[in-house]
């Protein structure tokens, strides 16, 4: 493994243990195959360069990656196959590069009436201080601009995330969409950001306090009641699109 491949498997050691010793947990409470807890329940599928896990199943590269793990049989060895085959997957990157605007971005196509928006730490100066708040909404403004001009049909928009639980993300969107925020509970999607993003600073690495939280959480896991073992709550939110043009200034 050349050192570039071990700074790239080191960046998340952290963040990979925390998930895989979640997905460890439902795993054995509920004997479930380790690989399809790995699978639902952590974000390794996208971060290993795979993108979303689509109705026809896992990426081909996966199976690789979920036989091995199947036959180790302790945490530090299904860890440290985690760490190698991240070293040599593909870099993630977004699903659509043409609807990418500095930290955010969003899905939409031609069919449906909803638009999602997610976030991305892709500001070295600190993406929600106070001082890059103002770039950051110039970064939405120019992202509904395109949506006005490329997906017409579309009316509502949505988001999920444990971002939405902070004042610093909700002042940068129309508070009728904050305003309509619902804690994601009875939720048994844990594959993208929306809950795994609050463990990770503006630096990438774990926040100590939240590992432990979840840790000891992690511990007397529910399997009926997972949201619980994560120490701060994602939330749902959505609401009608024109209330973002108004809120961003976007005319016809």
């Amino acid at each position: 493994m050349g050192g570039a491949s071990i700074k790239k498997a080191e960046r998340y050691r952290d963040f990979f243990d925390l998930q895989l010793r979640f997905a460890e947990a439902i795993a054995e409470r509920t004997s479930m195959p380790i690989a399809e807890a790995v699978l639902l329940y952590t974000n390794f599928h996208r971060r290993f360069g795979l993108g979303d896990v689509t109705p026809g199943g896992p990426r081909p590269p996966w199976r690789e990656y979920a036989q091995e793990l199947s036959r180790l049989g302790t945490h530090g060895q299904r860890a440290e196959w985690t760490q190698a085959f991240y070293a040599q997957a593909p870099e993630e990157g977004p699903p659509f590069p043409d609807q990418v605007f500095g930290c955010f971005d969003f899905h939409a196509d031609g069919e449906s009436k909803v638009v999602r928006l997610h976030f991305y730490n892709r500001d070295p100066l600190g993406p929600l201080s106070n001082a890059r708040a103002t770039e950051r909404q110039r970064e939405l403004a120019r992202l509904f601009a395109c949506i006005r001009e490329r997906f017409l049909h579309v009316t509502q928009v949505e988001g999920r995330s444990w971002l939405y639980g902070t004042e610093a993300y909700r002042r940068l969107f129309p508070e009728t969409y904050v305003g309509s925020r619902v804690a994601m509970e009875n939720d048994r999607r844990f594959q993208g950001m929306a809950r795994w993003g609050q463990f990770l600073d503006r630096h990438g690495n774990v926040k100590p306090a939240l590992k432990e939280a979840f840790l000891h959480n992690v511990d007397r896991l529910d399997p009926g009641r997972l949201w619980e073992a994560f120490p701060l709550q994602s939330f749902r939110v959505s609401a009608p699109i024109d209330c973002f043009y108004r809120c961003y200034g976007i005319r016809d």
